[in-house]
């Protein structure tokens, strides 16, 4: 799969699916211009708090994910809401509403806090 793109619509099905069947809160991308690393992320006092690595991938080839959630929070910004909701039709529930927090570290070194 390295010189593949991932399927957007696939992968963040995948991804929805798989933080809200194991109660993560949080999906955090961290990105710089070599990789991208995605984190799920649980805080809860019911679950108990955990960290876990999901994938890590090159950027061009994680190109059309990034594009994806960027197109649905510029949607959000437009309408002056903290919400965006991504769409897919291989999520059982059709859509995913979720609040983001973009970090700038400088140096090309970003962190995107998805909060579903």
């Amino acid at each position: 799969m390295a010189n593949e793109k991932f399927d957007a619509s696939a992968f963040l099905s995948s991804l929805f699916h798989y933080a809200r069947d194991f109660n993560y809160n949080h999906i955090i991308f961290d990105a710089n211009r070599y990789k991208i690393s995605v984190n799920l992320v649980r805080k809860s006092s019911t679950y108990g708090n955990a960290e876990m690595f999901y994938v890590s991938a090159d950027p061009k080839a994680f190109a059309p994910v990034v594009s994806r959630i960027n197109s649905a929070i510029e949607i959000a910004e437009l309408e002056g809401s903290q919400q965006a909701t991504i769409k897919t039709p291989l999520l059982a529930r059709e859509d995913q509403v979720f609040q983001f927090r973009l970090k700038e570290f400088g140096n090309g070194k970003y962190n995107l806090d998805l909060s579903i």
